[in-house]
């Protein structure tokens, strides 16, 4: 076993090659390794080799991600800039690399810090997307096409498989296929549907194997899918054959024999284990797959756990006592084993490595029917000019051509990338694994081109995005393609105090398989080595419940939480769960006690009543007819209407609509007095909204409507507004011509949507799932509801299982459903889901240990067990529980409990307050409602009419000129609230302008001059240093306030208040004025000397809700300046 020293000598060793540039590599960093660090490095090292910055490129796994690694090179490059050296050694390697850079980028005019977007620096999707731009004719994805939420893309899954129906009355072989598939699924086209839905989704994943011409060569790819089916069945076999090989002996074949004997005997029909050759082990082949399944249901009880005792139903008579003893004893050899049992849960389900021809003939069908569902998709993506994260994959891959054919693209770009950095290397998929092949295709050690993948297999923890930890282990092995990768193992944690490393070491060496397995997806433990200066830190509690309900299980955490504060005051505390179900309770229990926390995207939007209130608005201005939502509109607090006052108006007319009830003066007189007078109020606000205008866009239309209705004068809290605004960027992306084409998607995304609380400056605990939590870290970590499980999984009509061989080929394993009536399971597919689950529970380990590295000084451990024999023993936790992982290192803490009485009192123990129930009251505005009035002015002002500081905007430039203005105001509005990732041009700004352009009333002829303007104006803002700056950070975009100013009530909008570091508050405006010729220095001082004025309202306005200090400048998008100017001396 390898000592810390050696941990430490290697992992020093690990960090100064991965910086030699002339080597590829693939880096395993662990948690609190400073993988972040140590990939910057490296992207410095190779920028400092080559001729452009464009030559090295770095792929991330999120849009986040990407920026936090741009700000970093960006930092240390002015760090550098400054002259600073850093103290600590990996500062040092970092800053020195930087000014070597800085050299560089004088020599070659680079001019890096004043455009850095020449980082090549992106996202994996950003990547595939800007190889389709470079040859977009043969990628097969010219023009202009965005990619759209995920709710509109589910619908148009829906369409393409509904329209696959299409082809059922032309009564040819295609036809004949879609009622074979509906067949077998009994006919429900509900059914067929959402399957087919489901696989489009996933397309990726099986094109390959079953696209078009398939069924042209049927026998060959039957035998490709036997032969990978066969792969698999040898793969386990051989796991489980090698774990036998090691604990079993030529007595325990024997003693098989003899139980088989025995069972055969007793049933009278033929045991596989009674012929059991006892001279060795059965090889791991399919021929032997009888035997083994024999050999695991002897080994194993119906509830999957290793048998502890045997009589005569698993071959042991109760007189045989020397048999039955020996047996016993290797039983508890085997309970003793890791990973053991579910290894043996799938060789029970291990098919034959063959189909049966009713099976055959069912994929035959599906082989025809996919194709034809994915050309829908294509006819569909092409017809709305819309596509998916698969097909931009898809499309970038195919113009790379392959190893044997590279594309014009794959060769374009052998000589533009000289570097690749690929992070969260676990993390990427099967198909992302086959680009990076084709990528590097060619490349060869000491060509001057390097491949450097880092990341953590232990940290894999997205399945359910299609990451396929198994290409990690096989690159590892094997390299990518035909380039060979050296591989690193970093040792060091920065990170946690040291009794918590030694805690991560000990537990998850257990806890994690023993071995890594590229067929199962299998990881093993990496030990890590904590720095000397946290020698002694770091505490691990066990906090065991019993029989506790989720109320007292939240006191036990809140307790925990509380605990952690008061202990540290200027400490964090994280909350981490698997489910965000499980949060509610915790959440209650922490306001009741004043706990102040932020809960990261735990609430879904379509939840909050502010925008329950705005979906019903939505729906009633699309829908005249919609009933429901035209009463729940009436009942939103800008109304207010009281039940009674709602029934008397719509009782006895299930005909008319709402709209038209309103109008019926009987009906209004039924009304009680307060009732008639809010609603005759809210149906003359409503008046200008209630018919579309072919100029002005839906969330416009719902946002007037709303702040004409006092809506935001109804909610409680800055983030409230916030949501009511995200709702309408909802609205904003989904509209058409309008109006909302299908409410269902609408509402499915409103679902998908998830909010944060923000908590305020005082806020020191964050509640988020363990998934979210993954690259943060917290100096309290309290990891709640250990003991809880969460739901299951839909099933897809044709299961697949994605698998690596031990190379790094990747291969398929392909079965359909059996049919609904059957009684019995397919066999295959058994054997698929069972695969599933089993990686799954690998995942679900490697959950674990992301959600405990998260802790810098205590990690805290909350879980309830239940008992049985009615309360007389403790029982076991769910096997689908983190807790369950955890059970043979915690169960004593639980023991230990139980014996002390803690499960006859835990409420007693956690104390929680009694539930206050309050009968439920309506949300109303105060009548009679008005926008509220501005403070009264001195008694020398004189009010004259209102005015609008906006409108000397663009007062002397043409329409086409304005209008671009007003859509770049947009963009870098969208930008600067972060709706938008501000490191690439949206995928979708061309068909986003266009549509705003038409809303705008911009004429066809003038609609490309105003595209050109709009991209290069966001494009210039992106790309420029002080743009960026103004987009990021603190502040807030599009600020509407009024006031009193020089005697006139004036309303302004403030393009952008940007709060600096240092507490500044700058205010902007943003100018899309352009300059030909020269003397532009005389160009700017006009324009400053045209919106001093401007700038000076601002001002003036703004200081009455702040003592901050103030500053304005003007920012030209187009021309790349930033330009200050005293609004108190009008100077620039």
């Amino acid at each position: 076993m390898k000592t810390n020293v050696d941990l430490l000598t290697a992992d020093h060793q690990a960090r100064a090659d991965a910086v030699d540039v002339t080597r590829s590599f693939i880096v395993q960093a662990p948690a609190g390794s400073g993988k972040t660090e140590l990939l910057i490095q490296r992207y410095l090292f190779l920028l400092a080799t080559v001729s452009e910055p464009e030559e090295v490129v770095a792929i991330t796994f999120t849009n986040k991600a990407a920026a936090e690694m741009r700000h970093r090179v960006a930092h240390a490059l002015e760090r550098a800039a400054d002259g600073e050296t850093g103290d600590a050694e990996h500062e040092q390697r970092t800053l020195s690399a930087a000014a070597r850079i800085l050299q560089r980028d004088r020599k070659y005019n680079w001019r890096l810090r004043e455009s850095p977007r020449r980082m090549r620096i992106m996202t994996m999707d950003a990547f595939c997307a800007s190889v389709t731009r470079m040859l977009p004719v043969s990628s097969h994805l010219g023009g202009s096409m965005s990619t759209v939420a995920d709710a509109q893309m589910k619908r148009l899954y829906s369409d393409a498989a509904i329209a696959t129906l299409d082809w059922l009355p032309l009564g040819d072989a295609r036809a004949a296929k879609l009622e074979r598939v509906l067949r077998h699924l009994d006919n429900n086209v509900g059914d067929y549907v959402s399957y087919l839905a489901k696989m489009l989704a996933k397309r990726d994943q099986w094109i390959p194997f079953t696209g078009p011409g398939a069924t042209d060569n049927a026998d060959q790819v039957r035998a490709a899918l036997e032969a990978t089916i066969d792969d698999q069945v040898r793969a386990h076999l051989h796991i489980v054959r090698k774990v036998f090989f090691e604990l079993g002996t030529q007595q325990h074949r024997e003693l098989l024999r003899y139980a088989g004997k025995n069972l055969q005997e007793k049933s009278g029909a033929e045991h596989a284990l009674a012929e059991l050759d006892v001279v060795a082990w059965p090889e791991a082949t399919s021929d032997n797959v009888d035997l083994w399944r024999a050999i695991a249901s002897v080994l194993l009880k119906l509830d999957g756990d290793i048998r502890v005792s045997v009589d005569v139903r698993s071959g042991f008579p109760a007189k045989d006592d020397g048999e039955k003893t020996a047996f016993k004893e290797w039983l508890l050899v085997l309970q003793e084993q890791r990973g053991l049992k579910e290894q043996l849960a799938t060789v029970q389900l291990l098919p034959d490595a063959t189909y049966r021809d009713e099976q055959w003939q069912v994929m035959l069908a599906l082989f025809d029917v996919l194709p034809l569902a994915v050309a829908e998709l294509q006819r569909l993506f092409a017809e709305r000019g819309v596509n998916d994260h698969v097909e931009v994959a898809q499309a970038a891959s195919k113009a790379l051509g392959n190893a044997d054919e590279p594309g014009e693209l794959s060769m374009l770009l052998d000589y533009r990338i000289s570097h690749l950095l690929v992070d969260e290397m676990q993390d990427t998929s099967i198909s992302q694994y086959q680009l990076l092949s084709k990528l590097t295709a060619g490349w060869e050690p000491g060509d001057g081109r390097t491949l450097f993948c880092v990341g953590d297999p232990m940290q894999s923890v997205y399945r359910f995005r299609d990451a396929e930890v198994g290409q990690f282990i096989a690159a590892r092995k094997h390299g990518i393609g035909t380039l060979n990768l050296d591989s690193l193992i970093l040792r060091q944690n920065f990170r946690s105090g040291a009794e918590l490393v030694a805690w991560f070491n000990t537990t998850f060496e257990r806890v994690l398989p023993r071995e890594d397995d590229v067929a199962t997806g299998a990881i093993s433990y990496s030990p890590s080595v904590p720095v000397e200066s946290r020698a002694g830190e770091g505490i691990v509690e066990i906090h065991p419940l019993i029989e506790a309900g989720m109320e007292e299980e939240a006191a036990c955490s809140a307790s925990v939480i509380e605990s952690c504060l008061r202990k540290n005051s200027d400490h964090n505390v994280a909350v981490l769960v698997r489910s965000r179900s499980q949060l509610p309770k915790l959440l209650d229990i922490l306001r009741r006690k004043n706990i102040s926390c932020q809960a990261i995207e735990i609430d879904r939007l379509t939840d909050l009543p502010e925008v329950i209130d705005l979906l019903a608005l939505t729906r009633a201005l699309c829908h005249e007819g919609d009933r429901i939502a035209w009463l729940a509109m009436l009942r939103a607090p800008w109304v207010g209407l009281s039940w009674s006052d709602i029934h008397a108006l719509v009782k006895n007319d299930s005909r008319s609509t709402v709209s038209e009830l309103c109008s019926d003066g009987e009906r209004l007189l039924a009304l009680s007095p307060d009732g008639r007078s809010r609603l005759q109020r809210f149906l003359r606000s409503l008046e200008p909204f209630a018919v579309a205008h072919g100029t002005r866009s839906l969330r416009e239309r719902i946002e007037r409507a709303w702040l004409t209705f006092g809506g935001p004068a109804c909610l409680q809290s800055p983030e409230q507004v916030e949501n009511a605004y995200r709702y309408l960027d909802v609205i904003g992306k989904l509209e058409l011509g309008g109006t909302i084409q299908d409410i269902a998607t609408l509402e499915q995304q409103l679902d998908e949507e998830r909010v944060s609380s923000h908590g305020d400056e005082h806020t020191r605990v964050q509640v988020m799932t363990m998934h979210k939590a993954k690259g943060l870290q917290f100096d309290h970590v309290v990891l709640h509801g250990l003991g809880r499980t969460t739901g299951g999984s839909n099933k897809d009509v044709l299961a697949w299982l994605p698998v690596t061989a031990e190379d790094g080929a990747s291969g398929m394993i392909i079965s359909p459903l059996g049919p609904r009536t059957a009684v019995e399971k397919d066999p295959l597919h058994r054997f698929i889901e069972q695969s599933a689950r089993e990686s799954d529970r690998l995942e679900l380990d490697r959950l674990l240990y992301v959600a405990c590295t998260r802790a810098i000084h205590s990690l805290h451990l909350v879980g309830s067990v239940g008992t049985r024999k009615k309360g007389a023993e403790l029982g076991a936790p769910f096997r689908e529980s983190l807790l369950y992982r955890l059970w043979p290192l915690v169960e004593q803490h639980y023991e230990a409990a139980f014996a002390a009485g803690a499960g006859e009192d835990t409420a007693a123990v956690f104390e929680t307050d009694e539930p206050v129930f309050m009968a439920a009251e309506i949300r109303r505005m105060e009548q009679p409602w008005q926008v509220p009035s501005i403070p009264e002015p001195p008694p020398a002002v004189v009010v004259r009419p209102t005015s609008d500081a906006r409108e000397v905007d663009y007062y002397w430039v043409g329409s086409a000129a304005r209008h671009a203005g007003t859509i770049v105001h947009r963009w870098l509005q969208k930008m600067a609230d972060g709706s938008l990732a501000n490191d690439g041009l949206p995928a979708d700004l061309d068909a986003v302008s266009g549509r705003w352009a038409r809303s705008l009333g911009v004429p066809d002829n003038d609609l490309k001059g105003v595209l050109d303007r709009v991209r290069l104006a966001v494009e210039s803002a992106l790309n420029d240093e002080q743009g960026r700056w103004l987009l990021s950070g603190a502040g807030y975009s599009e600020l509407r306030l009024g006031g009193v100013h020089d005697g006139e009530v004036v309303n302004i909008v403030i393009d952008r208040v940007r709060v600096a570091e240092d507490g500044v508050h700058w205010l902007v405006d943003y100018k899309t004025s352009t300059h030909e010729g020269g003397n532009l220095s005389g160009f700017l001082e006009q324009e400053v000397a045209r919106y001093l004025p401007q700038l000076r309202l601002y001002r003036a306005i703004y200081s009455g809700i702040t003592d901050a200090e103030l500053r304005t400048a003007l920012y030209f998008p187009l021309l790349q300046k930033f330009i200050e100017v005293d609004a108190q001396h009008g100077e620039s």
